[in-house]
This record gives structure tokens, sequence and C-alpha cells, in this order.
């Protein structure tokens, strides 16, 4: 006999730092939620072993209704060291982290995943891997950036085993005593090149900019002039970056395609100054140079290139760290009537201020809600702004 189907006021669809902290925030508000998901799964099935996450450790607290739940409170609950600044966190630090702050304020988290999403009559039928079908008012879809990967077309006639995303690999030790090149020159491609070869591989780095840029360190204890001329936000330190933290609803009153690019730009490709010396002169690396064909020869890849110093590389395998592309159409557990009714811009769904879609009651946050609301909303610095807004708009 089929289950009846079961229902609740709001589904939380993802369990990265976005979901659990609107799921925090919405438990205190009596907001009747169910959260479906892997806690941090993004970050511990698609990120490398031995990452250092870019952000400073004040940037990378997730948004709790109540104190006592940032990354210096777990590293004090752990009996572990922690410096706000220029001490970044190891990727282990921060899922353990995010799995504490699971624990204690969304210990509900149901590690099933939503497999559709349709409309009905009330709002939305769901349904899930485990097959259990739910009804919900509203839906908050928070499932990251990880279904937007980008490959370049040029190689994707490779296949996966030829050709890889940087997103594909938490373990790198596959590649020990092979030749990989890694596409790309920003904060994934530098630091998974160093990692490569620090885990046994010969990495080299193709980059079609003109040259890696390298974030300068910031000051561990900036004076007050420091602090007035580059304000320090969660986004990153500046007057822009507290723009962008602060005032969404200001970004919203920009043209669309002002706020698609900035969306996209902002905090474009670079390296984190503590890995310059890891890469610099330890990694072969070209720069100026874009992949203008691939092909397959004598089980290797060959790699035509057009750039200055080199004009072919042949490898065992290309990892493309290049980046995300916003494409509402990879969310493949939404049904064709949702997604064909989802105004859209960059590929993105556009948002109102509260991040509701034009499919009333569909909210959407994290990387997809930044062409509407700014670049923050691309990293664990709009969680504070997006989880309370959200919070409050369904709470009332």
């Amino acid at each position: 006999m089929e289950n009846e189907m079961t229902s609740t006021n709001t589904v939380v669809v993802g369990a990265g730092p976005y979901g659990l902290s609107l799921a925090a925030h919405l438990a205190p508000l009596g907001v009747e939620r169910r959260i479906f998901g892997l806690p941090m799964s993004s970050w511990r099935n698609h990120m490398p072993k031995g990452m250092t996450l870019k952000s400073e450790p004040y940037a990378t607290d997730l948004s709790a209704p109540k104190p006592g739940f940032t990354t210096e409170d777990h590293a004090r609950k752990i009996g572990a060291s922690y410096r706000n600044r220029v001490t970044p966190l190891s990727l282990e630090r921060f899922i353990g982290y995010g799995d504490w702050f699971a624990q204690n304020l969304v210990p509900d988290v149901e590690e099933n995943l939503i497999t559709s999403v349709s409309k009905s009559k009330t709002g939305f039928q769901l349904e899930t891997d485990k097959g259990e079908s739910l009804s919900a008012r509203r839906v908050v879809v928070s499932t990251g950036i990880v279904p937007f990967a980008y490959i370049p077309p040029v190689l994707k006639h490779l296949g996966n085993d030829g050709v890889t995303h940087s997103s594909a690999h938490a373990d790198l030790d596959k590649f020990r005593g092979t030749d990989v090149v890694v596409l790309g020159g920003g904060q994934s491609a530098t630091e998974l090149a160093a990692l490569l070869y620090e885990n046994g591989a010969r990495p080299c780095l193709i980059v079609r900019g003109p040259a890696i840029f390298w974030n300068p360190a910031n000051p561990a204890h900036p004076s007050w002039k420091r602090r007035v001329r580059h304000p320090p936000a969660r986004l990153c330190e500046g007057w822009k970056c507290l723009g962008y933290t602060v005032l969404p609803d200001l970004f919203r009153t920009l043209p669309e395609a002002s706020r698609v690019r900035q969306a996209r730009t902002f905090l474009g490709p670079s390296g984190a100054w503590w890995l310059e010396t890891r890469v610099r002169g330890v990694v072969p690396t070209w720069t100026g140079t874009e992949v203008l064909s691939a092909s397959r020869v004598d089980n290797r890849i060959q790699l035509e290139l057009f750039g200055p110093g080199i004009s072919r590389i042949e490898c065992d395998h290309v990892i493309a760290a290049t980046g995300f592309r916003y494409d509402i159409n990879q969310l493949s557990y939404l049904d064709d009537v949702v997604r064909g009714s989802l105004k859209t811009a960059g590929g993105a769904p556009v948002l109102s201020r509260t991040f509701e879609s034009s499919v009333p009651s569909l909210y959407f946050m994290g990387a997809l809600s930044a062409p509407s609301l700014g670049p923050s909303m691309r990293f664990i610095a709009g969680t504070h702004f997006a989880a309370r807004r959200i919070a409050q708009a369904l709470a009332s």
C-alpha cells in the first residue's frame, strides 16, 4: 500500500552552508520546515584533501540565530588554535565546523536527496530518493554550485577518463606518478596544481590570462587608517566589498546586464598569497595560452595550444579548473514546468528582495542568487544576509 503523502510548510533543498544557516534561523521563528541533503557534501566530496580556504577565518562563519557558533567558538570547543586573520582554515577544520554547527543547530537534517519538485494546487509536490512523497507550501533551493561545473567545449569529447572538472576530485592520490594539465589561473587551479605536485603527480598550469594574479596578504593587525581605507567585510576588505556585503538591495537597482557581469567577475581568478611559493618556480606554467584542440594519441591526451613558448603538450589527464556557469536547466530535479516558468538572467533565476523567484513560493539562495542580490552570495559571507532575509520572509 502506498504511503500517505506527508506535508510541511517549508522544504529546504540542500544542507551546505546556506541551507544549514537558513534552517537554523527558521527553527526559533517557529516555521515548520524540513531540510534534505548531505551536510557539507560539496565541501566533503568535491574539494581536494589538503585544501585551505582562501577566505579569512572571520569570513567563514555560518549565519547562526544566536551567539556561540562561529569558527572561533568551534576552535575553542575542540581545543585548537585560532587566529581570525592571515592564518586561513584548512578544509578539514571547516568541514568539522560545519558538522558541529549542524549537530547543534540543525540536528534534524534528513540525509536523503530531493529527486523531484513540481507544482501542486497547494504549493509543491516533492519526491525523495528514498521514495517518500511530500507536499510543501514553500521550497528553498540551496544546492550549491557543483551542478554548474563548466568544462570548455573543446575538451568535452575526451570523456570523463580524459578530462574532469576540478570539483570532481576530493582525493588526488590516483594521479600520483602521472602527467596532469590543469587549466585555469584562479585559486582552484593554482591550489590544485600545488596539491598534485605535493602528492607525487607531475602537474603543469595552462592559464588563458596574461599572468597569475596573487592576492597580497592582509595585515594581521590592521591600523585604524587601514580599517578606514579598507574596512573589513566578510566578503573581502574595502568599501566595495562592504557595499556588496551589506547592501544587496542597492545592488538590485543596477541594470540587469551590470548585475550579471558583476556577479560573475567580482573577485575574479586569483591565487592566495600563501600559495605563490608552492606554485611559482615549482609547477611549470604557461600564461597567455589557450587550448585550440584536444585529441588522444597512444593512450595519452594531446593538446594543441596557442600562446607564447608552447604549441603542444601531452599528458595523462586534463583537469579543468574553469569555474562554473549558471544554468537553471542543470537542476534536473526541478520539473520542466517549474524550470520553464522561471524568469532568468545570465542563466540564474531573477529574484525579489526576499530571494523569491518568478514561481511564487520558490526561493533560491547561494550562488544562483548572486546575479540578483550581489557577488557576496557566491561566498560563505552571503549566508548572513540571505538566511536572515529569507527566514523573516517565511516567518511573516
